[in-house]
């Protein structure tokens, strides 16, 4: 007797609200006959069982078997067992496959004599489109190694595939058992040993996302799933050192887009046991993918710090990933500096530095026309302690090229927030350009003001000098006027007398058109 097409292996456990609708999807494919479907029931406690031995005993083709609960890996590996078809594929309980979706699949493989077949996955509700659909957009397509789509390894999902039986047997690929992200360890080592691999932008499987947090997937940033994330990823590189070297590189890449994006829950929710582990074994992990490789995947300077943390095996740094040194100037780029700037340089760069000012006060002695302007830099703190100088980054105020060096204020969080006491005696009335500087060894660059910045409230200086913050087309710009200028030319919510004089003008259009109304009446009545 002819082996089946394909057999799809479904692991069911307590799944009551969406069994019927997964092996109902299965049905609708137009060549259902030729496809095997293996249940495996682990050990249920609702109503799945009966859900399931009914579809076993009306639907052709179906193998039901229950076992005590061990969990969705061993399920899976129970069901390649004792499946028979000649590719694989595998449907979540709780998932669906489209009109068609998993015949196109088989459809693809068979005709390119694919060991693997890719295609398209949707979550509903809708998710954020991941980086590794850009290598299924286009018309389909057979590639001879996974490094002619490399970004394909971040879609380790064995869902939205078939496989060749004999490559699974032949590689020996199992899913992780006992383990959160047990598809890593199956899917993975397939892909990148596959002789072929056809690719298809159509949308082949649909996933659910439940939102209760009782999906497998809604709990993978908690301590536990973050160190059983970890040894996957370790076991897979390990085992991986025999594939060729483009190849190993494709793995190393996604291990350094995984592993950096848990770094940051890592940081969070770690103990510092725990975190101190996860550095180490990172760090170990990390000493084969360069640091520009690295970098592509660090989408601020303070995701490059802890990355560098993590090199440099340093738990405190990924915990509070901070910079106390200077900036640094390259080919018109900044930089944070480091001891080992030549081999950290794509991870201590700042990508879009910018600047903003929120406050304007008066400051200093009583008499003293002196304001403090606050603001923050785009720039992972604390950029030293409180009111320390930094000499490297100034604030300069109009073409007099007065210059102040910013004062640390706070480096909390990924910016550094600082103040500068301006001295108002040589700046008369007018409109003066607000930037800020950073220099190195006599290179200098302006860091621009943050997109869409507000300006900030007028404040009235002890000789009753009116100064404030105002954004333009051409950058930020330090006003000072005298208080009746600042009523007329202020917003009205940065100044108390502009809604003052906004208020009288009301008034007197209000009188205005009733003294209109009015006369129209006299006239008519005439």
């Amino acid at each position: 007797m002819a082996a089946p097409r394909a057999s799809v292996v479904v692991p069911v456990y307590n799944t009551e609200a969406w069994l019927g609708a997964a092996l109902a999807s299965i049905d609708r494919q137009p060549r259902r006959t030729e496809i095997e479907v293996v249940v495996i029931d682990d050990g249920s406690t609702d109503s799945s069982s009966e859900i399931a031995r009914d579809y076993a005993r009306r639907a052709p083709g179906v193998r039901y078997v229950r076992q005590d609960n061990a969990g969705l890996g061993a399920a899976r590996n129970h069901g390649v067992r004792l499946a028979t078809g000649n590719y694989l594929g595998f449907l979540d309980s709780d998932d669906l496959y489209p009109d068609g979706g998993l015949d196109h699949l088989v459809d693809i493989a068979e005709r390119a004599g694919a060991q693997v077949a890719v295609g398209d996955m949707h979550g509903f509700p809708p998710r954020p489109s991941p980086p590794w659909r850009a290598e299924i957009v286009g018309p389909a397509r057979t590639i001879g190694s996974v490094a002619e789509a490399p970004l394909l390894i971040g879609n380790p999902s064995a869902c939205n595939k078939v496989f060749a039986r004999d490559l699974v047997n032949q590689v020996g690929a199992e899913f992780t058992e006992g383990s959160a992200f047990e598809d890593v360890l199956f899917t993975v080592p397939l892909l990148v040993r596959s002789p072929l691999t056809a690719l298809s932008p159509r949308l082949v499987y649909l996933y659910r996302q439940r939102g209760n947090g009782s999906s497998i997937m809604e709990g993978r940033f908690r301590p536990a799933k973050i160190m059983q994330h970890l040894n996957i990823i370790e076991r897979l590189v390990a085992g991986s050192s025999d594939v060729a070297p483009e190849v190993a590189g494709a793995v190393r890449r996604w291990v350094a887009y995984m592993q950096l994006h848990y770094a940051g829950r890592a940081a969070e929710v770690l103990d510092d046991g725990q975190l101190a582990d996860f550095t180490r074994r990172m760090a170990a992990l990390l000493a084969d993918v360069p640091a520009p490789v690295a970098a592509e995947f660090s989408r601020n300077p303070h995701a490059g710090l802890r990355a560098v943390a993590l090199y440099e095996q340093d738990p405190d740094g990924v915990r509070q990933p901070r910079h106390s040194g200077p900036v640094r100037l390259c080919g018109g780029q900044l930089y944070l500096d480091h001891p080992r700037w030549d081999r950290y340089r794509d991870l201590l760069r700042v990508p879009a530095p910018t600047v903003g000012v929120h406050s304007v006060r008066r400051s200093g002695p009583a008499g003293d026309e002196v304001v403090r302007l606050t603001g923050w830099c785009g720039l992972p703190g604390p950029g030293g302690a409180p009111g320390d100088q930094r000499n490297d980054l100034v604030l300069e105020i109009g073409d007099t090229r007065l210059r102040l060096p910013l004062t640390v204020a706070d480096g909390s969080g990924g910016r550094l927030r600082w103040r500068v006491d301006v001295p108002l005696a040589t700046l008369s009335r007018g409109r003066y350009a607000l930037r800020v500087v950073a220099r190195d060894d006599g290179a200098e660059l302006v860091l621009p003001p943050t997109p869409g910045a507000p300006g900030t409230r007028a404040t009235l200086t002890a000789r009753g000098r009116a100064v404030w913050v105002a954004p333009g087309r051409r950058g930020l710009r330090l006003v000072v006027s005298d208080p009746l200028f600042t009523a007329a030319a202020t917003p009205a919510r940065w100044s108390r007398m502009a809604r003052y004089q906004a208020g009288r003008a009301a008034r007197r259009g209000v009188r205005v058109a009733r003294q209109g109304r009015q006369r129209l009446r006299r006239l008519a009545a005439r």
